[in-house]
């Protein structure tokens, strides 16, 4: 019994280092409202977001870079591995700044070195600039983020442009530029959310987190994450969390 008490302090004290990992608050940039949340399936995860100011770096206010990720596996090897991963992204990101393909080459090659267990990381980053509203992205086989246009409801989706990270050390990873109109809204999303399962063990789908989507496009950013939430939990039930699900949605004022 000691021992399972010492397991389960452990346990509680690496999940609060985990959770200091993740923003306390969404830094914002003008002409865009942000939110983040994450939620884990058991005491600590894979799953990860981070919104880094760039002013701290002299890159300017206008700036902030979005990153959400998915580790390979759950529990305790995912949660190192995610630490790792955040730290190596982060100091990558700051480093190269304006250039994002170059700062994930980077990242894998650093990650791909120290991954010993074939673990890899899903990464989607991007970099958002408020001066002309629109977004440099990487995507590092992660899920293609979805946005709903403000003008008339369509969808379109932001694709891979590399592959997983951890997995190749000189993979190629390429950037796009995408452009914000107002009214769209952009939803970033792990596979805990298309993942979802409920009692007949059917998911909850790319096609119903567009049907959320599209009935939350008019609320702000933090309700958007909230009626995603509800819509997953109303198809779920009473069914466990099986994996973690993180959302960051990016709102064009």
């Amino acid at each position: 019994l000691r021992e399972m008490e010492r397991k389960n302090t452990e346990l509680a004290i690496a999940a609060e280092i985990q959770r200091s990992f993740l923003p306390d608050t969404i830094a914002q940039v003008e002409h865009f409202d942000i939110a983040a949340k994450s939620i884990m399936a058991r005491e600590v995860g894979g799953d990860f977001f981070d919104v880094i100011p760039f002013e701290v770096v002299h890159m300017g206010k206008d700036r902030l870079g979005i990153l959400i990720a998915d580790v390979s596996g759950k529990g305790i090897p995912a949660a190192l591995f995610m630490a790792l991963s955040r730290i190596v992204v982060r100091v990558n990101a700051t480093w190269h700044q304006q250039q994002a393909a170059d700062a994930i080459r980077d990242a894998n090659a650093i990650i791909t070195a120290d991954s010993k267990a074939g673990m890899f990381v899903t990464l989607f980053y991007g970099i958002l600039n408020a001066q002309d509203r629109t977004l440099t992205y990487v995507n590092a086989g992660h899920n293609p983020p979805l946005i709903c246009h403000g003008a008339d409801g369509t969808f379109s989706e932001l694709p891979a442009t590399g592959m997983a990270m951890g997995a190749v050390q000189d993979a190629e990873y390429f950037s796009r530029n995408v452009a914000f109109l107002p009214g769209d809204v952009m939803v970033l999303y792990t596979d805990g959310i298309t993942e979802a399962e409920n009692a007949r063990y059917e998911m909850f789908g790319e096609g119903r987190l567009r049907e959320a989507i599209a009935g939350a496009r008019m609320l702000a950013a933090e309700a958007t994450i909230a009626a995603i939430l509800e819509s997953v939990q109303g198809f779920t039930g009473s069914t466990p969390q099986s994996d973690d699900i993180t959302l960051i949605v990016i709102r064009n004022l």
